[in-house]
């Protein structure tokens, strides 16, 4: 018997342990293909009812896909997590009547990343009426998209395959850390505190066709009132950096970024909106950087709210220091399209604009 296996060559003996490593593999591959859990293997409607967290810019992208022939999208919300705070039927209120709006963000969005989803959306015949896009300071800085698969939403965006795109997910599910949890949860039905990250612990997060966030804490606040925010204190940490103004984040690359947003805006005649939300902790976004935005954008279309002022003042505007609610976001919106010299960032006069137009070709020359 020994004799007998020593003539096994070394190839073979390589590929039969090759074969002991792959087989447990096989029947967690058979899952990821039986039940999708990235829904990007089949084209999807809906994507309200899936136990697992996916990737906001994936479901973004293929629910516009999916839905524009028989929902006429013309207006488009961009930019990061807290886009949240702006609902589609809010914003609706201000448009024209047949106006419909879509929901296409990403989390941590990067202004790179929103001229990447102009560019796709325009690639694609979208109509892009009006477009609101939502970021913070953090953003600005950001010239190109965000990398990651968490982030992957486009096998064209991206520059790849449609074989290396699926692969990039079956690689992703194939990590422990994001198997053992979902399949857990598939057999069980029951939500664990580790999958913390990877399954939706309750009901849905994500409205259908228009893609809005439902924020859990929105209920709890509701049940509980003023409790959730004595209960969520050390998460509102002191302000000691109120009022102080940021440092310039915008140079030649972000101009250039900014300069392809406008350029793709003026193609379709497009109403911009490009908001600077409410940081909580009243820092203010730089006086340069509004400027820049406003020389390249339209004073119109720049809409700082950062700052100490009456919408950062109010702790119940917030979830949590990183992100505002529905109910200041409707003020928002009420300042941009009703109130507009209200807005603390945005009072400007015909003197100031040639100002910002000369600040922004300094810069384009350097």
């Amino acid at each position: 018997m020994l004799h007998h296996s020593s003539r096994i060559s070394p190839k073979t003996r390589f590929c039969l342990k090759l074969l002991l490593l792959i087989l447990p593999l096989i029947p967690i591959v058979v899952v990821y293909f039986m039940f999708d859990p990235y829904r990007v293997l089949h084209p999807y409607k809906r994507f309200d009812d899936s136990p697992m967290l996916l990737n906001e810019a994936h479901v973004g992208w293929q629910n516009y896909l999916q839905n524009r022939d028989s929902i006429a999208y013309n207006s488009f919300i961009l930019g990061n997590s807290c886009t949240m705070a702006f609902l589609t039927g809010e914003w609706e209120k201000y448009l024209d009547k047949n106006d419909h709006a879509v929901r296409f963000y990403d989390n941590g969005e990067s202004l790179g990343g929103v001229r990447q989803k102009l560019q796709l959306l325009d690639s694609v015949g979208a109509p892009l009426k009006n477009v609101l896009i939502v970021l913070d300071k953090k953003s600005l800085d950001k010239n190109a998209p965000l990398s990651g698969n968490n982030h992957l939403f486009s096998a064209e965006a991206a520059g790849i395959s449609q074989l290396g795109f699926q692969l990039r997910f079956l690689q992703e599910f194939l990590y422990p850390d994001r198997m053992i949890p979902y399949i857990d949860y598939l057999i069980r039905h029951k939500y664990a505190p580790y999958m913390k990250g990877v399954i939706n612990p309750g009901d849905p997060v994500r409205e259908p066709y228009t893609n809005n966030f439902i924020n859990p804490r929105e209920k709890e606040i509701a049940q509980d009132g003023e409790i959730y925010w004595s209960r969520h204190e050390k998460e509102f940490k002191k302000r000691t950096n109120a009022g102080m103004e940021e440092l310039p984040v915008i140079f030649a690359s972000q101009i250039q970024v900014l300069r392809s947003i406008k350029k793709i805006c003026d193609k379709h005649h497009t109403n911009l909106k490009f908001v600077i939300g409410p940081d909580y902790y009243q820092k203010k976004a730089s006086r340069e950087d509004i400027k820049i935005l406003k020389a390249i954008l339209g004073d119109s279309a720049v809409w700082d709210f950062t700052g100490i002022n009456e919408y950062t003042a109010d702790i119940h505007h917030y979830y949590e220091p990183g992100h505002y609610r529905p109910l200041l976001g409707a003020r928002l919106l009420k300042a941009i399209y009703q109130d507009q010299d209200t807005c603390p960032g945005n009072k400007s006069s015909s003197h100031n604009s040639s100002t910002h137009r000369r600040r922004a070709s300094s810069i384009r020359k350097k």
